[in-house]
């Protein structure tokens, strides 16, 4: 898989916005700078393994799939009082159609508008690179989160067991029509 470049636009994007109790948070693309304040979000994260068993629990594991995600996907950080309190990442799985999206705010910071703000942030960068959809997979008992994904404009397709598939269209697919 290789690294997506965004264009020199895009890659200053920034997003001052306030929390639902009106504290301040900063919606950013990461940088590599970031990694070891990303590092101590995902230490104190609980629960660990609460989604597909992300973010892992043992520290040699948890480090190699953060090396991975900040290698391999567009990633956007929640930044509050100095610290890391969220992390979004696309990772593409073919290519300009279809990106797999993960998120996490850390437990602190639930509940305060951040894993929506995170959520619309990806949304509208995916948008303005005119790539077509986005999905998730997501416990079909997180209510919050899914919630918060239908509010940016994911939709549940197929059926609902222990885990759901849900889907963000950004441009229909024409191609071949």
């Amino acid at each position: 898989m290789m690294i997506l470049h965004l264009p020199p636009h895009i890659e200053q994007r920034l997003r001052l916005l306030k929390d639902k109790g009106g504290a301040s948070v900063v919606i950013r693309l990461y940088q590599n700078t970031d990694y070891p304040a990303l590092a101590e979000m995902y230490r104190c994260f609980e629960p660990k393994e609460w989604s597909q068993g992300l973010p892992p629990r043992l520290e040699h594991k948890r480090e190699e799939w953060l090396r991975y995600v900040v290698e391999k996907a567009i990633n956007l950080l929640a930044i509050m009082e100095e610290k890391v309190v969220g992390h979004a990442a696309l990772f593409e799985i073919e290519h300009a159609r279809s990106y797999e999206y993960l998120i996490f705010v850390h437990q602190d910071y639930q509940d305060r508008g951040i894993g929506t703000a995170l959520s619309q942030a990806m949304r509208d960068l995916a948008q303005e690179m005119e790539w077509r959809k986005i999905w998730l997979t997501v416990g079909a008992i997180n209510l919050k989160a899914i919630h918060v994904y239908e509010k940016v404009g994911f939709c549940i397709v197929g059926p609902r067991d222990i885990e759901c598939v849900m889907m963000l269209t950004l441009k229909e697919d024409n191609e071949g029509q």
